[in-house]
């Protein structure tokens, strides 16, 4: 009996009491972000440089493959290459590579060649664009492909030029 008379005496609830409830309550909504820190979103970490793998290019056949483009161009009306375009074909495998030096130790052989200031160390049944070593022999280097052979030949050196005494 005693809890009846507590709420006997309470007003009646109306409407402006329930609009001062959701003022309150949209009020401490608002204040809330000042008053409580945001936490910090974790993102995914990001994979090392180093961990990337390094893209790998496709082995080319040998130029060889591509001779019938160079005896009947596509572009040409006659297909048929212009006159003089047999200067204009890649240079040989020959005059690409100079023989610098074989050496021998036993059984096993080892060729040096150079194109250009770019070095090279070869032995037998290395490739060589689309080139297999076949054979090393003490001042030449025999290299075959599905389109031939071609032989490598060490120069004799150049002479040296005599100096005054």
């Amino acid at each position: 009996m005693i809890a009846q008379g507590i709420f006997e005496r309470l007003p009646a609830p109306r409407l402006n009491h329930g609009l001062a409830v959701a003022a309150i309550l949209f009020a401490a909504l608002a204040v809330w972000p000042w008053f409580v820190p945001p936490t910090p979103k974790t993102r995914p970490l990001a994979a090392s440089p180093t961990s990337v793998p390094t893209p790998t290019l496709a082995a080319l056949p040998p130029l060889a493959s591509f001779s019938e483009i160079i005896e009947r161009p596509l572009f040409t009306p006659s297909r048929r290459p212009p006159a003089g375009a047999a200067s204009m074909q890649a240079p040989s495998i020959e005059t690409r590579y100079r023989l610098l030096g074989v050496v021998a130790t036993g059984p096993k052989k080892k060729a040096f060649i150079a194109e250009g200031a770019h070095r090279l160390e070869i032995s037998i049944g290395d490739a060589l664009e689309g080139w297999t070593v076949k054979e090393i022999g003490p001042d030449h280097v025999l290299l075959g492909s599905p389109a031939g052979e071609a032989t490598l030949k060490l120069a004799p050196a150049a002479p040296e030029a005599q100096k005054p005494q």
